[in-house]
């Protein structure tokens, strides 16, 4: 079975969607005059297991069967554009807060805790995961490199530095 593409409608409506919430996030990042040097910063500062997670969660978002199944055992219908719309929806919602959490160590509800920065790039990166056809190039991959450079490997990570083990450590005793 070869890789099927995306509908024409629903990659129409994939497409007016993510230029919609990207230039939300651009107006975003205008008021509160994000840099650049922010936005390489951030970039940087994600663990390069999240940034694999990342590329995987886009591979996935890009499989238009992937999203008719999904939605299929979720609500129990056939083959929905909408619907398949809405689990990329879902994706990329799930990638922004893994972004978050990989960027601050943290998720809160409150969204004023985060840098602007921090969630323009979590913004960013989420609509990577849902705009159409991203899936075949590992964009976030390079995106990383060229930041993990451009900020002279300062920031750069491999696994996540969290408490991890600790934790299991504390659930064995």
């Amino acid at each position: 079975m070869g890789e099927r593409s995306l509908k024409v409608g629903q990659w129409m409506l994939k497409t007016a969607l993510a230029s919609g919430l990207l230039g939300g996030l651009l107006w975003y990042g205008a008021q509160h005059s994000i840099t650049i040097a922010q936005v390489n910063e951030a970039v940087a500062s994600l663990p390069l297991a999240f940034v694999a997670l990342i590329e995987l969660f886009d591979k996935i978002a890009d499989k238009n069967d992937y999203y008719n199944k999904l939605y299929s055992y979720a609500i129990g219908k056939q083959k929905s554009r909408a619907g398949a719309v809405l689990i990329s929806l879902l994706f990329a919602g799930l990638g922004m807060f893994v972004v978050l959490w990989a960027l601050t160590g943290t998720i809160t509800m409150n969204l004023k805790t985060y840098s602007p920065a921090i969630f323009f790039t979590a913004g960013l990166i989420s609509l990577y995961i849902f705009a159409p056809e991203t899936g075949d190039d590992e964009l976030l991959l390079w995106w990383w490199i060229a930041a993990t450079i451009a900020t002279g490997g300062k920031y750069i990570t491999i696994l996540p530095n969290f408490a991890f083990p600790m934790l299991i450590l504390m659930l064995l005793r």
